[in-house]
This record gives C-alpha cells, structure tokens and sequence, in this order.
C-alpha cells in the first residue's frame, strides 16, 4: 500500500510538472511569438515611414533627392526612427530612360530586417510637342534672316545632340525647319531656304502649342526671374544635370555672354545681341517681337540648342541677324522636360 501510494504521488508529481511545463512553454512562445511579430511590424512600420518621407521630398521638390536622378548618380537617405534605423535609395531604372525609378529600402529593428523595393513612373507636366526646329503660332508673321559679309544665322530641324553636335545621318528624329499657322507665311519664309534645313524647310502645323496650357507651371516653378526691361550682360543657368526654368516677366535684352540648360520663357520682347548658348526649350510669346543679332564680328556664334516656339498676335516679328543657329536636339528637350520641379509621380509595383 505505501508503494503504491508512493508511485501514485510520483505520478501526479510528473503530470503535474508537464503540465507546468507546457503551461510555461506556451506562455514563453506566445511572448516570443508577439514580440517577434512586434519586432516585425514595427521595422515594417520603419521601412514604410522611410519611404513615404523619400516620396514627400520628392514630392515637395527637394534638389537634395531630385537633382541626384540622373544618370550615374544615386539619392541616399538615412533616418532614425522607432529605436530603429531605415537607409533608402533612390536611382535611374535605366541611365538610358529618365521617366523609371527604382526605390530600394531597408530597416532595422533590433534583429529583425524589412526589405521593400519600388519602382516608379515620374512624367513631366504638360510640356508641349516641338514639331519644328521654330515653331511659330503667329497669323501673318513678319519672317526675316539677314546678315552682311556671308554671315547670316540658320535654322536646321535635324536632330542634334544636346551639346548641338548633328546627329548620324539620316535620322528618324529629324523635323522640318519652320513651323506656321497660314499657307500664305510659307511663301516668305521660303524666301530663306537657303539658311533652312530640315525635312522641309517649312510646314503648316494648325496644333502649334498655346503658352497658356502649360505656361504657369513653368513661372511658379521658375529658379530666377527677370522683371520687364531687364539687360542681361552674363549669365549662367543651370547645367546639364541641374537645369534651370528661367522666366523673363516682360523684354529683355541679352548684351553679353549667356549658357544655360532647361527652359528660358519670355513674356515680352526677346532680342539678343550678344552670345548665347542655351540648351532646351525657349518660349517667347505675347506680343512678341524677336531680334537677334551678332557680337563680336561675327566671330561668336550664338545658339539655341533644342527647340524655339513663339506666339503673338498677327504683326508680330521673328528676325536673325547675324552668325545665330537654331538647331532642333531630341535630348536637349528631353533633359528640360524631365527637370526635377515639373515631375509627379505613380508607384508600377510595390515588392515586400
């Protein structure tokens, strides 16, 4: 009888410390279990915080992101945050396309890491289709080319790069030379088909771009602005992996050496008399009257490398005088149409 009893307690005794034990396993996995699902969320929580503040900064215009997408560069961002850590970055898809982004991200939470990677489509507000190498939205426009001593400025619709170098011909980027409204402006403009080239000298295009579609956002994102009457004697706006928007509120006179990479708007009068070498688009429009001229004697030669579209009333004005090139250039359009300050943007797909 005392052994039985004996094995009895020591059967209860064991039963009783399994199911202590288990009792205490279960509770030790559950804490493990939700601080382990904590430690998940929360460098969850970190990654996804990281890049929704890389795509407010982007959002919000910050040269410190946008100006490092481009070719060759990449935008790094570190944060500490929730006791954790978070590093994102942010790079071209392609150096060849400017409009994909791939956005790779990691946090840190204790010892526990979050992955996630992003790509990204960022389009430019409307920018308007350069059909020519000038295009010309003026009724009855008043169209001259002159010069002295066989030096007379040029107007070439076939593609350039962006450094105004032609490209290999022939190229299937190459566009007429002039662009008009009427079929009676055609016949003056072929007075100077000697100082054109393109597919076509000129061409009548009926969908030549209206300024006040898309002009403002180019004014509200402007990086300088010039008041009316303004003489700019030198300059330098932007660069090639930093362009500018450069807005002239009214005339303006460029006197003296002038360089610069994006998008130069001109409400007013544009003349030029000195040297300017702008890569990108040009706008001149209201009630326009442009006179270009030469410095120098003809030995500087001053260049719009991209494209030139004007607007103004009938009686307006579109002169070249001197040693001046317009030259059409597909990449020089398209490095100011992606400048940082025109983008949004749209998520392709979101990997976790």
């Amino acid at each position: 009888m005392g052994k039985m009893a004996f094995l009895l307690v020591m059967g209860l005794s064991i039963a009783v410390g399994i199911v202590t034990y288990t009792v205490n396993r279960s509770k030790n996995q559950l804490v493990e279990n939700v601080t382990g699902f904590q430690k998940y969320t929360t460098a969850r929580n970190i990654a996804h915080t990281g890049i929704n503040m890389l795509l407010s900064r982007m959002d919000s215009h910050d040269s410190a992101i946008l100006d490092s997408l481009v070719p060759g560069k990449k935008a790094a961002m570190v944060t500490n945050f929730l006791a954790g850590k978070c590093t994102v970055t942010a790079q071209l898809a392609s150096p060849s396309a400017l409009d994909t982004i791939d956005v790779l991200c990691n946090a840190w939470f204790m010892d526990t890491t979050k992955y996630m990677k992003l790509r990204l489509r960022r389009k430019p507000v409307p920018f308007p289709v350069v059909g020519q190498a000038v295009g010309l939205r003026v009724p009855n426009v008043n169209f001259k080319i002159s010069g002295a001593g066989g030096v007379y400025g040029f107007i070439d619709g076939r593609n350039h790069d962006e450094n105004g170098v032609l490209t290999p011909q022939p190229d299937t980027a190459n566009l007429p030379g002039v662009g008009v409204l009427n079929p009676a402006d055609t016949t003056d403009i072929l007075t100077y088909a000697d100082k054109i080239n393109g597919t076509r000298d000129v061409v009548i295009d009926s969908t030549l771009f209206d300024p006040a579609v898309y002009v403002d956002e180019y004014i509200n994102a402007a990086n300088i602005t010039y008041n009316d009457g303004s003489v700019i004697s030198s300059a330098t706006w932007g660069t090639k992996t930093d362009p500018w928007i450069v807005y002239c509120k009214g005339d303006v006179h460029i006197s003296g050496t002038v360089t610069g990479w994006g998008i130069l708007v001109v409400n007013g009068d544009l003349r030029v008399s000195g040297r300017i070498d702008f890569h990108g688009l040009v706008i001149a429009y209201k009630e326009t009257v442009i006179d270009v001229l030469e410095t120098g004697g003809g030995s500087k030669i001053s260049n719009i490398i991209g494209g030139m579209l004007v607007a103004g009333p009938a009686g307006s004005s579109f002169e070249m005088r001197g040693n001046h090139t317009t030259v059409y250039s597909k990449k020089a359009l398209e490095i100011a149409k992606y400048i940082s300050k025109l983008q949004w943007y749209s998520i392709l797909y979101w990997y976790e």
